[in-house]
């Protein structure tokens, strides 16, 4: 058999797989049909592997499914964001609530031993152990102590 494209002699091998051209580049370009692979990058993701004909990716090319989603989490900076109107008027309060005073979880006594401990260059832990056996009754944790060292004064 011969190419059909250059008309040089044609790989028997070629021939009984159905091939009508050689393997020259010329011959290659001229006659390949076949499937394409294409890459589709995806943001933050590993690439999508999209194995088609070229008719088949450039129609879904045109139709925009390759193209760039939306991706800012609800932002959208062509339009400016507008709340949505309530469904119903928020009730008004009949008696607005007693601010409660703030105290610390701490009593004054367990504020004076962290903190001596504290100026004697002790870590939170050992804070609790020195207490645990010198004041057991104040029970202190660590993270009573961490609390009350992280406080203002």
């Amino acid at each position: 058999m011969k190419c059909i494209e250059c008309g040089d002699e044609l790989l028997a091998e070629r021939a009984e797989l159905g091939f009508e051209y050689c393997t020259k580049k010329e011959c290659q370009a001229a006659r390949h049909r076949g499937l394409t692979v294409t890459a589709i990058g995806v943001n933050k993701s590993a690439d999508v592997y999209l194995v088609a004909d070229q008719a088949e990716i450039t129609r879904r090319g045109e139709s925009g499914e390759f193209g760039k989603k939306n991706a800012g989490l609800g932002i959208d900076s062509c339009r400016p964001v507008v709340p949505p109107a309530p469904r119903h008027p928020p009730e008004p309060r009949t008696r607005p609530r007693p601010a409660r005073p703030t105290r610390p979880a701490w009593t004054p006594q367990q504020a004076r031993v962290v903190r001596l401990y504290h100026e004697m260059g002790l870590s939170p832990r050992q804070i609790v152990e020195r207490a645990r056996a010198n004041t057991p009754r104040l029970g202190l944790t660590e993270t009573l102590v961490v609390k009350i060292l992280s406080s203002p004064r």
